[in-house]
């Protein structure tokens, strides 16, 4: 992973696990399950969702499909349609039992001025949230 910069968050979670909530409103193929990024300031930061599947493949803007998933919204540098968002889906049926971790990267700025982003990372599995992390990332610091 070249582009690895700052390690955002990091999470296990075993999908069957906690207790759901209502899907919100977010960018991308809904799946079973769905990894989904929202972050603000899209326009100076770029910021990058990893998922890496049971098997070990890890999917993101690199590698944008592996173990039946796929990375199908890529935010960068203000190319965000409907704003910051990054998405990570499984079709149903699909996705390979076990535990997946996921995490958020910051990349850069894409003014190459210091830059933050807050963001809220959501787990779905059968259309309902089951984890959400929030926080702020900036470029030089991880959290």
């Amino acid at each position: 992973m070249n582009r690895l910069k700052i390690l955002g968050l990091a999470v296990l979670v075993v999908l069957s696990s906690c207790e759901p909530q209502p899907e919100p409103e977010l960018a991308g193929n809904p799946g079973d399950p769905r990894f989904n990024l929202q972050f603000s300031n899209s326009e100076g930061v770029d910021l990058d969702l990893y998922v890496q599947a049971p098997d070990g493949q890890i999917i993101y803007y690199g590698n944008s499909s592996g173990a039946g998933g796929n990375l199908d919204v890529d935010c960068i540098c203000g190319i965000c349609p409907g704003g910051g968002n990054e998405n990570i889906y499984w079709e149903p049926g699909q996705a390979p039992s076990g535990t997946y971790k996921y995490w958020v990267e910051y990349f850069e700025s894409c003014s190459g001025a210091p830059s933050s982003s807050t963001f809220t990372l959501r787990v779905l599995k059968n259309s309902q949230v089951v984890d959400t992390q929030s926080g702020t990332l900036s470029g030089g610091k991880s959290q």
